[in-house]
């Protein structure tokens, strides 16, 4: 057994470090619950403090539940994963006569060809939501004006879009809303009685909001939901549920007798497709799932980030434990976490680590402008003990202040991390799409320029 006093103290101190608003973790050892904690507020307006009952969004790990409902069709005789996603959805057509030779099977492990939302695109689609039962068959017939990025199966490109294609093929083969079919075929059956992919099920007392670093840390000004957006994105649920869930993966499919999948199919879903390798945790895709491995020890896991959320699920197989991690706070202090929880998981010291840049940063810009936060860098930048710099890091508050239409402030942010990374493509795409929102077309044009000097394939995303 762990030392829970002292994670306790790791997690409260990253959580203090970072200003995350609220999170909620669990731990499983062993088919039994080993851990749970939670710290912070569902909302920093109105300060409900974050409970067992709090629901969170976990954001993409929606996909491994998507996934696995795919695979119990399959088992069922319902669905061939070699079958085209065309035969299942005739409407399904793209700017692109390969698209008619998609499988289930190659949306399924992100090797499609299908392309994805940028952020932009996102916001936009979450700003208008829809909820009646046809969004996610309007969501698939939109698609016929876009272009793929890759032919199907040529090469791994993760995509949003191809498992919200998946939530219509549910749909469709089952006869039942996508969100019926799950409830009653995949979350009732693995004890997840408080868990819905449905936004209208869910009680606004006990809802976690997603907040947004624009500079300071606030509630996002909107909640991120669209039904069609629903099977990549959307299954709010709680703490115990989710331990359920993981207690479920680490006996390949059952629940306290309840048998959603068979150990063989599982077993299917969890076989690696294609090299991933983005990290030591992403080493291979397999059917909804990441495949790696974490200090020697064999990984299944995967992860949901954006909106305003950051979520982890890490299923250790061989050593029967797992964790999870859901958070209010769309930073990289997920991964802090993660580490912490699974150090103890496996009998090392858990430690703090390092805090990103954009914090104190952010704070120095909020309290006295744009000169502090430049001065606030030259103190802190050979503090690389304390804290972690990466170009990436400063977008996340800069884009969450364009979201929020603080424009001066997501630019003054943009133009620090070019001071700080002149050879981030990003940020100058990010500042072209400012400076738009300014009606400042010429500098528009011109960071968009220098953004495709770097990375030319922002050509695809325009402005």
């Amino acid at each position: 057994m762990f030392d829970k006093i002292k994670l306790d103290s790791v997690l409260q101190e990253i959580v203090t470090s970072w200003e995350i608003p609220g999170i909620s973790v669990g731990i499983i050892q062993d088919g039994e619950i080993a851990y749970t904690k939670r710290f912070g507020v569902q909302n920093l307006e109105t300060k409900i403090p974050v409970t067992s009952d709090s629901i969170f969004c976990i954001a993409s790990i929606s996909k491994v539940f998507t996934a696995t409902a795919i695979m119990q069709l399959h088992e069922r005789g319902a669905l061939d994963l070699d079958a085209s996603v065309h035969s299942c959805l005739p409407y399904f057509k793209m700017a692109d006569d390969r698209s008619g030779l998609i499988t289930i099977k190659q949306v399924l492990s992100h090797t499609s060809g299908l392309p994805d939302f940028t952020y932009f695109e996102y916001e936009k689609l979450w700003r208008n939501p829809e909820y009646d039962e046809g969004a996610s068959e309007r969501y698939v017939r939109a698609l016929k004006n876009r272009k793929m990025i890759a032919a199907p199966g040529e090469k791994f490109h993760y995509s949003n879009i191809g498992y919200n294609v998946l939530g219509d093929v549910i749909a469709k083969v089952s006869g039942m809303t996508f969100e019926a079919y799950m409830k009653e075929n995949i979350l009732i059956p693995s004890g997840m009685k408080h868990s819905t992919f449905l936004l209208e099920e869910v009680a606004p007392n006990l809802l976690a909001v997603p907040h947004l670093r624009a500079p300071g840390m606030m509630p996002s000004p909107f909640y991120p939901y669209h039904r069609g957006d629903a099977p990549a994105s959307f299954l709010h649920t709680t703490i115990s549920d989710m331990c359920n869930w993981m207690t479920l993966c680490l006996d390949r499919g059952n629940f306290q007798g309840h048998e959603i999948l068979s150990p063989a199919v599982w077993n299917i879903m969890w076989r690696p497709v294609i090299k991933r390798a983005t990290s030591a945790l992403y080493e291979d895709m397999a059917l909804g799932w990441n495949i790696g491995h974490y200090k020697g020890e064999k990984t299944v896991s995967h992860g949901g980030f954006g909106g305003g959320w950051t979520d982890q699920l890490v299923i250790l197989p061989d050593k029967k434990c797992a964790m999870t991690a859901m958070s209010l706070d769309e930073s990289f202090s997920i991964y802090r976490m993660q580490r912490a929880v699974l150090d103890v998981m496996l009998g090392h010291e858990p430690k703090v680590g390092t805090v990103s840049w954009a914090v104190p940063i952010c704070r120095a810009l909020e309290k006295d402008g744009i000169k502090a936060a430049y001065a606030c860098y030259e103190e802190i930048k050979d503090q690389t003990d304390v804290y972690s710099f990466d170009a990436e890091f400063l977008t996340f508050p800069a884009l969450h202040s364009m979201t929020t239409n603080k424009i001066d402030i997501a630019v003054a942010l943009l133009e620090l991390n070019i001071h700080v990374f002149p050879d981030h493509a990003e940020s100058y795409y990010y500042l072209a799409r400012a400076c738009l929102k300014k009606g400042d077309h010429k500098r528009a044009e011109e960071n968009l320029e220098k953004a495709l000097k770097i990375n030319p394939d922002f050509t695809d995303q325009g402005l």
